[in-house]
């Protein structure tokens, strides 16, 4: 009895981890030699003048990558928080958190001011978050919901054509009725 509540405990652990990744949070949308990066979904904050905040998560392939690049024995993965201006192709880091294996913040960097952007480096992980976040907009443009779209010019009138006078509102030759 006790084996197959075990065993359901499992399955509905399982499932729940499974559910959790199709709800299309984190995105597996780039690795290099050592890291795979993952984009929050759910956290993409779009600022006026085409500006997006998100956080990247970097896990490492290798256990022992963390203790080699950061001297951390227990760091299991790090969320780094950018700025990203799709107009002109630039970042900021907003900020960086290290966590453990249990979900324990180890540490925290945060920038003593405000930086200045700088431009995404090509073929880079950021290129890649860049396409992801920008690329969504790139070639759709939007006609505002109060505006109706623009119709082709009018065609010149020739020479021997003359314009048309401008005609009046319907109703115009009538008095208005007061009431």
């Amino acid at each position: 009895m006790s084996v197959r509540i075990i065993f359901a405990v499992l399955v509905l652990l399982i499932c729940s981890g499974v559910s959790h990744a199709k709800d299309g949070r984190w995105n597996n949308f780039a690795e290099d030699a050592d890291l795979k990066y993952f984009l929050d979904q759910k956290t993409i904050i779009s600022l006026p003048d085409n500006v997006h905040i998100f956080w990247v998560k970097s896990v490492a392939k290798d256990k022992e990558y963390f203790k080699r690049e950061y001297n951390q024995n227990n760091l299991s993965y790090v969320f780094t928080s950018y700025e990203l201006d799709c107009a002109v192709s630039s970042y900021r880091v907003r900020g960086a958190i290290m966590f453990d294996r249990n979900r324990r913040e180890i540490s925290k960097s945060l920038p003593d001011k405000e930086l200045a952007f700088e431009p995404v480096p090509p073929e880079s992980m950021l290129e890649l978050a860049q396409d992801e976040i920008c690329g969504k907009e790139k070639g759709v443009t939007e006609v505002p919901k109060d505006e109706e779209p623009l119709e082709a010019e009018p065609e010149a009138p020739t020479t021997s054509e003359a314009p048309e006078s401008p005609k009046a509102p319907a109703g115009a030759d009538e008095a208005p009725s007061i009431q």
